[in-house]
């Protein structure tokens, strides 16, 4: 489980999301993708080491608008995954 924004920089990042430089103060308008990613994952339990690197890609292949109206249960559908708490 991940506590906090900067915790997900690097897999964001590597799936070709835009990452601010400071992680933990931003503007969700502005980072929409990371915003998302960070309301997704953060605080929720994982299934396998290595999963968030696996959401990431899920939300970076989303659109801006997509990303702006898509709820969880979409985003599970379309391959988010996260572990039972």
């Amino acid at each position: 489980m991940f506590a906090f924004p900067g915790m997900l920089s690097v897999a964001a990042y590597q799936a070709g999301i835009k990452v601010p430089l400071d992680c933990e103060d931003f503007e969700p308008e502005e980072f929409v993708h990371f915003a998302v990613f960070c309301n997704a994952q953060l605080g929720r339990p994982m299934p396998y080491s290595g999963c968030h690197f696996d959401n990431a890609k899920v939300i970076a292949a989303l659109s801006e608008e997509e990303c702006k109206s898509i709820t969880f249960a979409q985003l599970v559908e379309k391959g988010f995954v996260v572990g039972q708490s």
